[in-house]
């Protein structure tokens, strides 16, 4: 893979560090170009204190922002969170030097909020980022004003979606939309959603196979990018019907009403989804939340949320289940994926189960 260095931060114990880190991701094959042509992934070497976003080519650039702590930070894991977003970065690694101390700590979190503490190693730095930086993105939607409906028709699927999302939130497990305008600047935001399509960050998601519509193909009615899933409003707001995928140009295809707000985009889980009910015709209707259930088979890797490796890996996983349509797995450090033949029988095995704290697994 190509990879860049973009040096912000001037200090000399973060930058030596990083200079070792370099050579051990060059020893692995990967190779350095500069900062005007294209690649994978970027090194942004950063300061905690003013994290700086790198203005990436393309979607397909991952960022990997790297910072550096030489004291005890109070609620670490929420200001690692604050920096990845401040830095619209793929994923944060924060390497901690403590006096008096033998071995160098290290932090990780995602998007996902999967946060994970280790020994700091350039090799276990690598391995961490690299499901990271080696996938790819299925986000992009291709809308199309095809969808036609009277407003004061009850669309089964539609109202089932918004009556569990309000207990997605009454379980506990469902946090508000994270405030980017509190961190980002409208230039930052702009870019977010150009290369994104992305306006806020918002967790967990709910889907049901659609049956309302005569539609051929892998169909299904889900919640949007970004929007407080415990009060949905409804069709061309929050709610989308997904009418399949364009595997060429990497595109969900999307059925909106003609009023619809523009920048509107579905789940980033949106492929998950579909290969899930493309390669599973039993299941119905797909929760994801992050909390978690004691003793499920999970995934042993953390791709990130809405690439087509973590869709085909969390496939694999619920073909090895007992019932893959009626099922719960694990994503690893992220949530659960949870099947079922419709959404009722979803809430009634998991109410009472579910654990708002996801485990952290090395």
């Amino acid at each position: 893979m190509k990879f860049k260095i973009n040096k912000v931060s001037d200090c000399t114990d973060l930058l030596a560090l990083c200079d070792v880190l370099i050579m051990s991701i060059l020893e692995k094959g990967n190779e350095q170009v500069t900062l005007a042509e294209n690649s994978n992934f970027v090194l942004n070497i950063i300061d905690m204190d003013s994290p700086k976003a790198y203005n990436r080519k393309s979607q397909e650039e991952m960022v990997i922002s790297i910072v550096l702590i030489k004291e005890s930070v109070p609620d670490l894991k929420s200001i690692c969170y604050a920096t990845l977003v401040k830095s619209i970065s793929n994923m944060l690694f924060c390497i901690s030097i403590s006096e008096g101390s033998e071995q160098l700590k290290a932090f990780g979190i995602t998007p996902e909020v999967g946060f994970t503490e280790f020994v700091y190693s350039p090799d276990r730095m690598y391995d961490y980022m690299y499901p990271v930086i080696s996938s790819h993105f299925v986000l992009r939607n291709k809308l199309s004003e095809d969808l036609s409906f009277n407003r004061n028709e009850l669309i089964p699927e539609v109202e089932d979606i918004i009556l569990f999302g309000k207990e997605l939130g009454e379980l506990g497990v469902l946090p508000a939309p994270f405030p980017l305008t509190k961190f980002l600047d409208k230039d930052l935001i702009d870019q977010l959603f150009r290369l994104y399509q992305i306006r806020g960050l918002s967790y967990g998601n709910l889907s049901i196979r659609n049956i309302s519509y005569k539609i051929p193909g892998t169909t299904y009615w889900m919640t949007a990018r970004g929007v407080d899933k415990a009060g949905l409003k409804g069709i061309g707001k929050d709610i989308l019907l997904v009418k399949g995928y364009d595997e060429t140009n990497g595109e969900m295809l999307v059925s909106v009403p003609p009023e619809h707000d523009p920048r509107i985009r579905v789940s980033v889980d949106a492929i998950e989804h579909y290969m899930i009910y493309k390669e599973l015709p039993d299941v119905g209707a797909i929760v994801h939340v992050h909390a978690w259930i004691d003793g499920v088979l999970c995934t042993t890797q953390t791709f990130p949320c809405g690439t087509s490796e973590l869709a085909k890996n969390v496939v694999e996983l619920l073909k090895k289940t007992a019932n893959p349509g009626r099922t719960e797995v694990g994503l690893k450090n992220h949530g659960l994926t949870i099947t079922g033949p419709d959404i009722r029988d979803i809430f009634q095995r998991i109410r009472g189960r579910l654990n708002v704290n996801v485990p952290m697994f090395n």
